[in-house]
């Protein structure tokens, strides 16, 4: 068994914003969609996660550090393997190159929630090879921040209804939906004229297909913050920081 999966990729016109560059949401699924392959020949995937422990993977933090964004047809390496595995916490970090240099780095925090009684499980408790070798070093996407920002009113953006497109196996909303939620705060050539160099989510909440998602986006120093309520509670939170 590996400890690191690493593969080329292809980016795809169906990937790009006007710029011909891709984007953010379409990276960070990338890095999830090969975390499934890795975790697959780790077995730790989420069928077998569910079959051997009765519990399921849930992510709770994202961070990407971008030193530049790939352009349609660019052929680049991606790369994720697992770092901390303490208690309830599991890391993993991600590398995406072009020419052997990195333009992406992307770090994660999960951990397990027993299927039947939504309660965190310890990392002792479940079906995951503690005893696997695990690297040493970061991606270099820097370690997460805390997030103390709050919104008001004036800061409403817009409503998000989950809809089918939005749900995943496990019929929640998934977590690139809410990425895009955040991403849509933006009109196309707001976006573009930024320079973001740091994107940090974090997941509080679950919602569920219907749900409607009341979306607020607040200019901090040096960047976005943007949070989704449901019913008045946080579900999502998202910082973009600019360089």
């Amino acid at each position: 068994m590996q400890n690191f999966y690493k593969t080329e990729y292809t980016v795809k016109s169906t990937e790009i914003d006007s710029n011909w560059k891709m984007r953010i949401d379409h990276i960070v699924e990338l890095f999830q969609s090969i975390t499934g392959i890795h975790s697959t020949q780790m077995g730790v995937d989420g069928p077998t996660l569910l079959e051997k422990s009765n519990a399921f993977w849930v992510l709770t933090k994202f961070k990407i550090k971008i030193n530049s964004l790939p352009l349609m047809e660019d052929i680049v390496t991606v790369e994720t393997w697992p770092t901390i595995v303490k208690g309830v916490r599991f890391g993993r970090d991600f590398l995406m190159q072009k020419n052997d240099e990195p333009c992406v780095m992307g770090s994660s925090e999960w951990c397990t929630l027993d299927y039947t009684t939504k309660e965190l499980r310890r990392a002792n408790s479940v079906c995951y090879p503690a005893d696997m070798p695990h690297r040493d070093y970061l991606s270099g996407a820097g370690n997460f921040i805390r997030v103390r920002e709050t919104v008001e009113e004036d800061d409403y953006n817009h409503t998000h209804r989950c809809s089918f497109v939005d749900i995943d196996t496990n019929k929640h909303t998934n977590n690139i939906a809410y990425l895009r939620m955040a991403l849509n705060c933006f009109s196309p050539d707001e976006f573009e004229a930024l320079n973001v160099s740091d994107v940090q989510i974090t997941f509080v909440l679950q919602s569920y297909y219907g749900d409607e998602i009341k979306v607020y986006k607040k200019q901090i120093e040096n960047g976005f913050y943007i949070e989704g309520k449901l019913n008045g509670k946080s579900v999502f939170n998202c910082v973009f920081s600019l360089n």
